[in-house]
Protein backbone atom coordinates (compact mmCIF):
# COMPACT_ATOMS: atom_id res chain seq x y z
CA UNK A 1 0.00 0.00 0.00
CA UNK A 2 1.53 3.42 -0.87
CA UNK A 3 1.18 6.29 1.56
CA UNK A 4 -1.28 8.17 1.25
CA UNK A 5 -0.87 11.94 0.14
CA UNK A 6 -1.43 13.89 3.25
CA UNK A 7 1.55 15.39 4.45
CA UNK A 8 2.65 15.16 8.11
CA UNK A 9 1.55 18.13 10.37
CA UNK A 10 -1.07 19.33 7.94
CA UNK A 11 -3.89 19.24 9.85
CA UNK A 12 -2.22 20.88 13.28
CA UNK A 13 -0.52 23.22 11.15
CA UNK A 14 -3.58 24.26 9.99
CA UNK A 15 -5.47 24.86 13.00
CA UNK A 16 -2.28 26.75 14.04
CA UNK A 17 -2.93 29.28 11.46
CA UNK A 18 -6.50 29.73 11.98
CA UNK A 19 -5.53 30.68 15.35
CA UNK A 20 -3.02 32.54 14.55
CA UNK A 21 -5.60 34.70 12.20
CA UNK A 22 -8.24 34.53 15.02
CA UNK A 23 -5.80 36.37 17.51
CA UNK A 24 -4.80 39.06 15.25
CA UNK A 25 -8.47 39.67 14.49
CA UNK A 26 -9.19 39.64 18.75
CA UNK A 27 -6.21 42.24 18.98
CA UNK A 28 -7.65 44.62 16.11
CA UNK A 29 -10.73 44.38 17.59
CA UNK A 30 -9.36 45.47 21.28
CA UNK A 31 -7.54 48.15 19.25
CA UNK A 32 -10.62 49.53 18.14
CA UNK A 33 -12.59 49.49 21.09
CA UNK A 34 -10.05 50.94 23.33
CA UNK A 35 -9.74 54.16 20.56
CA UNK A 36 -13.57 54.18 20.32
CA UNK A 37 -13.96 53.60 24.08
CA UNK A 38 -10.78 56.81 24.46
CA UNK A 39 -13.11 59.16 21.76
CA UNK A 40 -16.44 58.45 24.09
CA UNK A 41 -14.96 59.46 27.52
CA UNK A 42 -13.29 62.22 26.25
CA UNK A 43 -16.47 63.51 25.12
CA UNK A 44 -19.11 62.16 27.88
CA UNK A 45 -16.45 62.20 31.24
CA UNK A 46 -19.05 64.65 32.66
CA UNK A 47 -21.90 61.67 31.66
CA UNK A 48 -22.49 58.78 34.07
CA UNK A 49 -24.42 56.96 31.31
CA UNK A 50 -20.72 57.74 29.38
CA UNK A 51 -18.65 56.72 32.25
CA UNK A 52 -20.47 53.35 32.17
CA UNK A 53 -20.16 52.58 28.15
CA UNK A 54 -16.47 53.74 28.97
CA UNK A 55 -16.01 51.09 31.61
CA UNK A 56 -17.70 48.75 29.83
CA UNK A 57 -15.37 49.22 26.67
CA UNK A 58 -12.64 49.16 28.24
CA UNK A 59 -13.10 45.85 29.52
CA UNK A 60 -14.44 44.63 26.17
CA UNK A 61 -10.82 46.06 24.94
CA UNK A 62 -9.05 43.94 27.75
CA UNK A 63 -10.86 40.70 27.37
CA UNK A 64 -10.35 40.70 23.65
CA UNK A 65 -6.76 41.21 24.25
CA UNK A 66 -6.42 38.39 26.93
CA UNK A 67 -8.37 36.03 24.36
CA UNK A 68 -5.60 36.95 21.65
CA UNK A 69 -2.95 36.35 23.63
CA UNK A 70 -4.33 33.25 24.74
CA UNK A 71 -5.20 32.40 20.86
CA UNK A 72 -1.29 33.16 20.06
CA UNK A 73 -0.24 30.81 22.48
CA UNK A 74 -2.23 28.20 21.04
CA UNK A 75 -1.03 29.09 17.41
CA UNK A 76 2.65 28.61 18.96
CA UNK A 77 1.41 25.07 20.49
CA UNK A 78 -0.43 24.20 17.17
CA UNK A 79 3.10 25.10 15.23
CA UNK A 80 5.83 23.18 17.83
CA UNK A 81 3.19 20.20 17.30
CA UNK A 82 3.26 20.22 13.48
CA UNK A 83 7.14 20.54 13.48
CA UNK A 84 7.28 17.49 15.80
CA UNK A 85 4.76 15.19 13.46
CA UNK A 86 6.93 16.24 10.78
CA UNK A 87 10.58 15.48 12.40
CA UNK A 88 9.25 11.99 13.53
CA UNK A 89 7.71 11.84 9.58
CA UNK A 90 11.66 12.33 8.36
CA UNK A 91 12.41 9.74 10.74
CA UNK A 92 10.50 6.79 9.26
CA UNK A 93 11.13 7.29 5.66
CA UNK A 94 13.78 4.61 5.53
CA UNK A 95 11.02 2.51 6.52
CA UNK A 96 8.89 3.22 3.48
CA UNK A 97 11.32 2.33 1.38
CA UNK A 98 11.70 -0.64 3.02
CA UNK A 99 8.14 -1.20 2.00
CA UNK A 100 5.93 0.41 5.54
CA UNK A 101 2.47 1.81 4.80
CA UNK A 102 2.45 5.49 6.44
CA UNK A 103 -0.68 7.26 6.89
CA UNK A 104 -0.43 10.77 8.04
CA UNK A 105 -3.57 12.59 10.39
CA UNK A 106 -6.03 9.71 9.80
CA UNK A 107 -9.15 10.79 10.65
CA UNK A 108 -11.05 8.76 13.82
CA UNK A 109 -14.51 9.69 15.15
CA UNK A 110 -13.77 9.66 18.84
CA UNK A 111 -10.10 11.22 19.30
CA UNK A 112 -9.72 13.99 16.52
CA UNK A 113 -7.23 12.40 14.09
CA UNK A 114 -4.35 9.74 14.58
CA UNK A 115 -1.11 11.53 13.87
CA UNK A 116 0.79 7.98 12.37
CA UNK A 117 -0.52 4.92 11.35
CA UNK A 118 2.14 2.10 10.32
CA UNK A 119 1.79 -1.04 8.58
CA UNK A 120 4.77 -3.04 8.34
CA UNK A 121 5.77 -5.60 5.69
CA UNK A 122 4.98 -8.51 8.22
CA UNK A 123 1.37 -7.46 8.62
CA UNK A 124 1.35 -5.56 11.89
CA UNK A 125 -0.11 -2.09 12.40
CA UNK A 126 1.06 0.78 14.69
CA UNK A 127 -0.64 4.29 15.94
CA UNK A 128 1.85 6.89 16.76
CA UNK A 129 0.70 10.02 18.82
CA UNK A 130 3.39 12.63 18.02
CA UNK A 131 3.99 15.29 21.34
CA UNK A 132 6.58 17.63 21.49
CA UNK A 133 6.66 17.86 25.18
CA UNK A 134 10.31 18.79 27.60
CA UNK A 135 10.99 16.92 30.34
CA UNK A 136 11.72 13.18 31.24
CA UNK A 137 8.63 11.42 31.16
CA UNK A 138 7.75 8.65 34.19
CA UNK A 139 5.46 6.28 35.40
CA UNK A 140 4.25 7.46 38.84
CA UNK A 141 1.17 6.88 40.39
CA UNK A 142 -0.67 5.23 37.50
CA UNK A 143 0.28 8.33 35.27
CA UNK A 144 2.50 9.11 32.85
CA UNK A 145 4.23 12.20 34.01
CA UNK A 146 6.78 14.58 32.96
CA UNK A 147 9.77 15.07 35.21
CA UNK A 148 11.86 18.59 35.27
CA UNK A 149 14.64 17.97 37.80
CA UNK A 150 13.02 17.04 40.98
CA UNK A 151 9.01 18.38 40.55
CA UNK A 152 6.99 16.05 38.43
CA UNK A 153 3.81 17.51 36.74
CA UNK A 154 0.78 16.25 34.98
CA UNK A 155 0.17 16.82 31.33
CA UNK A 156 -2.60 19.49 30.67
CA UNK A 157 -4.24 17.16 28.22
CA UNK A 158 -5.03 14.90 30.37
CA UNK A 159 -4.72 11.31 30.29
CA UNK A 160 -2.25 10.19 27.37
CA UNK A 161 -1.73 7.10 27.37
CA UNK A 162 -5.98 6.17 27.47
CA UNK A 163 -6.11 8.74 24.75
CA UNK A 164 -3.47 6.53 22.25
CA UNK A 165 -5.21 3.24 23.40
CA UNK A 166 -8.36 4.63 21.95
CA UNK A 167 -6.89 6.12 18.52
CA UNK A 168 -5.23 2.49 18.07
CA UNK A 169 -9.07 0.92 19.14
CA UNK A 170 -10.74 3.46 16.55
CA UNK A 171 -7.59 2.03 13.94
CA UNK A 172 -8.15 -1.41 14.50
CA UNK A 173 -11.94 -0.83 13.39
CA UNK A 174 -11.37 0.87 10.49
CA UNK A 175 -8.74 -0.98 8.89
CA UNK A 176 -10.08 -4.48 9.88
CA UNK A 177 -6.74 -5.06 11.74
CA UNK A 178 -6.64 -7.83 14.36
CA UNK A 179 -4.21 -6.05 16.19
CA UNK A 180 -2.85 -1.95 16.21
CA UNK A 181 0.08 -1.23 18.84
CA UNK A 182 0.09 2.35 20.45
CA UNK A 183 2.57 4.44 20.57
CA UNK A 184 3.57 7.38 22.05
CA UNK A 185 6.41 9.44 20.52
CA UNK A 186 8.42 12.56 22.11
CA UNK A 187 10.43 14.84 20.31
CA UNK A 188 11.63 16.45 22.94
CA UNK A 189 13.71 15.00 26.73
CA UNK A 190 14.16 11.60 27.83
CA UNK A 191 11.91 8.81 28.74
CA UNK A 192 12.88 6.65 31.85
CA UNK A 193 10.11 3.85 32.11
CA UNK A 194 11.14 0.45 32.46
CA UNK A 195 11.23 -1.54 28.75
CA UNK A 196 9.79 1.36 27.69
CA UNK A 197 5.84 0.25 27.67
CA UNK A 198 3.32 0.80 29.82
CA UNK A 199 -0.20 -0.93 29.98
CA UNK A 200 0.67 -2.10 26.46
CA UNK A 201 1.16 1.41 25.16
CA UNK A 202 4.67 2.29 24.10
CA UNK A 203 6.79 5.09 25.11
CA UNK A 204 9.48 6.55 23.18
CA UNK A 205 11.30 9.25 21.74
CA UNK A 206 12.99 10.08 18.72
CA UNK A 207 16.20 8.55 19.55
CA UNK A 208 14.69 4.82 20.00
CA UNK A 209 11.83 4.75 17.55
CA UNK A 210 12.87 3.09 15.11
CA UNK A 211 14.83 0.49 17.14
CA UNK A 212 11.79 -0.31 19.20
CA UNK A 213 9.54 -0.66 16.25
CA UNK A 214 12.67 -2.72 15.15
CA UNK A 215 12.19 -4.55 18.08
CA UNK A 216 8.35 -5.24 17.62
CA UNK A 217 9.22 -6.77 14.07
CA UNK A 218 11.21 -9.39 15.49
Amino acid sequence: MPSTKRSAGDNINRLGQERHQSALLRYALAVAFLVGTVLLFVTNSTSYLGWLLSLAGFASSYYLYRSGRHLTKRAGDAQRGAKAEKDVAALLRPLQRQGWYIEYNLKIRRWGDADLVLHSPKGNWYVIDVKSHGGTKVYENGCLRKRYGRNIYDFEEGDLIGKVKGQAQEVKSIKGARWVTAMLCFTKGDVDISLNEITGVYIVNTTNLISILSQLEQ
